[in-house]
């Protein structure tokens, strides 16, 4: 299983996804990566339920969380995402 948890800030404002009866987000987030300089650092959130009603309310960009889940990648795109199961707030100011 490819179970993950990051520390991650926000970059850009949430893609809204409309599938058939389920809506969800998309949200482009990016990590610390300081050892190598060609390193992917960034990564797509999905987010549904409760936790996509949260975010709309409480996070913007420029914000960091502690985000929870199960990483997804097209080698074909060379994209990561990451399924979100918890979301958590990171340095509230």
């Amino acid at each position: 299983m490819n179970h993950a948890i990051f520390v991650v800030k926000i970059i850009e404002k949430p893609i809204h996804l409309i599938c058939k009866e389920y809506q969800s987000m998309e949200i482009k987030v990016k990590f610390p990566a300081p050892r190598q300089k060609d390193s992917i650092n960034k990564l797509t959130l999905l987010i549904w339920g409760n936790y996509k009603s949260d975010f709309i309310n409480y996070y913007k960009a420029q914000d960091y969380l502690i985000i929870e889940g199960i990483l997804t990648s097209q080698s074909s795109v060379n994209e990561v995402k990451v399924i979100v199961k918890k979301l958590y707030p990171f340095l509230l100011l």
